[in-house]
This record gives C-alpha cells, sequence and structure tokens, in this order.
C-alpha cells in the first residue's frame, strides 16, 4: 500500500526535508489589514519584522472541512493508496474536527487521522518517524504504535521576548499589574510543548540568562541522562540566544545531531520576535 504523510504546516519541517521523505502539509492563513493570506506565501522574516507595529494585530484561521477534502483527494488522485494525517493537538486547534468531516465524504479507509498531541518540531520528528516506517513496508497500525511510544521520549520548550505578542494573541490577559511586573523586572515568558495539554506556562524568567537557566532545569528533569538525543532549534530571528540555547544543552544531554528548522509564520505570530523553540527526541532515521 503507497501511503502519503500528510501533517500541518507548524510542524517547521523543513522544505527540501519534506521533499525527500514525501510529506505534503495543511496551509494555515493569516488575517491582516490588507486581506488574508495563506503561510506559504508569506515572507516570514519580513512578517516576524513587522508584527511588533501590526495594528490591528493579525488573526490566524485554520483549514475548513473543504479545504481538507480538497487535500485528500489530490493526495489519492496522485497514485496514493491511504493519507496518514498527523495532526495537531485537538487542545491547540479545532482543525482536526474540519478534517474528520471531510473523511466522511471519501470512501471508507482512504484517511487516518492521527492525533499527534503536540506541535511544532515535537510533531515533525512524528511525521518524519512514520514516513520513514512506510517506506520501510510497516503497517498502519504498526506506525501508530511506534508514534504512541515517541510520545514519552520527545521534550519541547522555549521562550518569548517578552509578554508583548502574548497579550495581543490573547494567550495571557494583559492587566495592569502584569504589565508592569514583566516590564520591570523584564521577564520573559517560558513554555513546554506538553502532550497532554499542548502548550503549557513554566513562567517568566528574569531576563534570557534567568529564562535559559530554568528551561535548562526544566529538561533535566524530563529528559533521560542516559539517552541520546536530536536536537531541533528554531528562532524568530534570534540566532544568539538560539546558539546559546544550543550551548547550554549539549552541556547537560547527550545531543547526537542538531538541526534547525524554520519557526512557522503561525508559531512566530503567538510566540513574538525573538523566540526560541528547542526539542529533544530521537532521530527519525530508523
Amino acid at each position: 500500500m503507497k501511503v502519503k504523510v500528510f501533517t500541518d504546516i507548524t510542524t517547521f519541517i523543513p522544505e527540501e526535508l519534506a521533499k525527500e521523505y514525501d510529506i505534503d502539509f495543511t496551509d494555515l492563513s493569516v488575517l491582516m489589514e490588507d486581506g488574508v493570506h495563506k503561510e506559504k506565501s508569506i515572507d516570514r522574516e519580513d512578517f516576524i519584522n513587522k508584527m511588533k507595529d501590526m495594528d490591528p494585530y493579525p488573526t490566524t484561521s485554520q483549514p475548513n472541512a473543504h479545504d481538507y477534502l480538497e487535500s485528500f483527494q489530490k493526495i489519492l488522485s496522485e497514485g496514493y493508496d491511504h493519507v496518514f494525517y498527523i495532526a495537531l493537538s485537538l487542545n491547540l486547534s479545532n482543525a482536526q474536527n474540519s478534517a474528520h468531516q471531510a473523511v466522511k465524504k471519501l470512501k471508507k479507509g482512504q484517511v487516518t487521522i492521527y492525533d499527534s498531541e503536540i506541535m511544532g518540531a515535537c510533531q515533525g520528528i512524528m511525521a518524519l518517524s512514520a514516513s520513514k516506517l512506510f517506506k520501510k513496508g510497516k503497517s498502519i497500525d504498526e506506525v501508530i504504535t511506534y508514534l504512541d511510544s515517541l510520545k514519552d521520549k520527545i521534550y519541547g520548550a522555549g521562550l518569548s521576548s517578552s509578554f508583548d505578542i502574548l497579550f495581543k494573541t490573547g494567550k495571557v490577559k494583559k492587566g495592569a499589574a502584569i504589565s508592569v511586573i514583566s516590564s520591570v523586572m523584564k521577564l520573559k515568558p517560558m513554555f513546554e510543548l506538553n502532550f497532554e495539554k499542548g502548550i503549557i506556562s513554566l513562567g517568566g524568567g528574569k531576563g534570557f540568562k534567568g529564562a535559559v537557566k530554568k528551561i535548562m532545569e526544566n529538561i533535566q528533569e524530563k529528559t533521560d541522562p542516559e539517552s541520546e538525543y536530536v536536537l531541533i532549534l528554531s528562532d524568530a530571528l534570534s540566532p544568539n540566544l538560539m546558539m546559546t540555547m544550543e550551548k547550554e544543552i549539549k552541556k547537560i544531554r547527550k545531543i547526537k545531531e542538531v538541526y534547525y528548522w524554520p519557526i512557522s509564520v503561525i508559531a512566530a505570530h503567538t510566540l513574538g520576535k525573538g523566540a526560541v523553540t528547542v526539542v529533544l527526541g530521537p532521530s527519525w532515521e530508523i
């Protein structure tokens, strides 16, 4: 059976890697003052540089059932027998529900929707692993069993440069107290990519140094010191901070390979310029 792995553009998987592993993506939309733009059409660097001054602040739109149906039908028309969709966590988006509605319009058994329960490069590792396993002739059930096992072996976290973007997106409710405290103390919001809740807050670190220290402590607590990891880093135009994170992680964990994946426009929209994400997980070269 010829299977196509389909996933979300928020996995951060670079275009050349997606092509090598025969992976296709959903395309989310960003609603800006001058109209609706598909993420793939947006200049990422230009968008990140202009975000802070955008007023009104852009909103995002997930694919609807028709979008999914078109994507699934296109893949099946290209000679694939099955679409294996590794979906963004339901804790972060209702897009999966639209995909399920689309599947009802197709013949039974043509599409499998697998809830990754996560996002970002964590989800990316799962998509690449699934593709590799299908190329080896593994069945859908075997791939699902393997992906389930990965959820205890992947860890992701990150930080934003300030609370400003989180206030704009509504991820954090802005009040006089938190606004003053975050500004005066130069707090950097930290987060964890969590398989049960999607994204959870790790609080605010005092400056980048304090935030990086707290994230390293979390990595030590929630990853295995005896395991060897691949490290995937992504930044919203903050390469120096990303390099600092890499250096500190290598001090505390065994890193086999390091990859730099471009953060998606949608993630940058939520996290803000200067954000950095780190993901530790097993290699997809299985």
